[in-house]
């Protein structure tokens, strides 16, 4: 009963457009979730660098959810910088279909979600990326990999760089956690967006170093074209026909 006067009074708004929630909506309307998830479908970028050295086997194969727009903008960065870490399970599950529809995701003995470092994990009280990867797991049944690698502190927040300064900025940032997690393994990097693919590749390059058999990465959104990389000199696979997407909830 109370519960009915407090939204009466002061009734629930989304997060994104401010509207009145409805029903059993939470967080965010569904026509949000709707915008989030146009030009979802892409295909297959590849990442050239993720192992020291540069050689062409070192290309990542990576696969988005969802193409970057400003309401699944919106999502993201209250996932991220307004404390509502429950968005994670939502946006998750495109996440979750990607790996499941994709035969070299699907074959990953590990998801290694990208680490933040100790001051930044304090300041959000979560890993957006870790919450991501275990909501996935869920789904696909992958084991989440949360100590295959540490993050060194501090490091500034890659918004607002270039790619060159992206890459710069996490040069040597990452660490092997515990080598015997991913050592002749098939894993996964998961994280919420992909930009100019830096922070990815950094870790990639550990985790080769540490004896990882296989690395491919799967993200929520994309944020670049989906036929190249800003810094790639390598021709990845013609994308398929996009296609709206929707964030429809599962029950499992």
């Amino acid at each position: 009963m109370w519960r009915a006067v407090l939204d009466f009074v002061y009734p629930p708004l989304c997060l994104v457009c401010g509207g009145r929630l409805r029903g059993d909506e939470r967080l965010v309307c569904e026509p949000c979730w709707d915008r989030a998830a146009e030009e979802a479908r892409f295909g297959p970028v590849l990442l050239p660098g993720g192992r020291p050295g540069g050689r062409p086997e070192a290309a990542l194969y990576g696969r988005s959810a969802y193409a970057w727009n400003e309401s699944l903008g919106q999502i993201l960065h209250r996932l991220k910088y307004g404390g509502f870490p429950s968005l994670a399970e939502r946006l998750a599950l495109g996440l979750s279909r990607v790996i499941e529809d994709d035969p070299v995701l699907r074959a990953a003995d590990l998801l290694v979600p990208v680490p933040l470092t100790r001051s930044r994990l304090a300041e959000r009280g979560f890993n957006q990326s870790l919450l991501l990867a275990r909501a996935a797991s869920r789904r696909v049944g992958i084991p989440v990999g949360p100590e295959a690698a540490r993050r060194r502190g501090p490091s500034c927040s890659q918004t607002k760089l270039s790619p060159a300064g992206r890459r710069e900025n996490v040069k040597g940032c990452f660490r092997p956690g515990r080598p015997e997690l991913v050592r002749g393994k098939n894993l996964v990097i998961v994280d919420d967006v992909l930009t100019t693919g830096a922070t990815v590749r950094e870790l990639a390059g550990v985790l080769f170093e540490a004896g990882a058999g296989s690395i491919a990465v799967a993200t929520v959104a994309r944020a670049l074209p989906p036929c190249s990389s800003p810094d790639s000199s390598s021709s990845p696979p013609p994308p398929s026909r996009s296609r709206k997407r929707r964030f429809r909830r599962g029950t499992g």
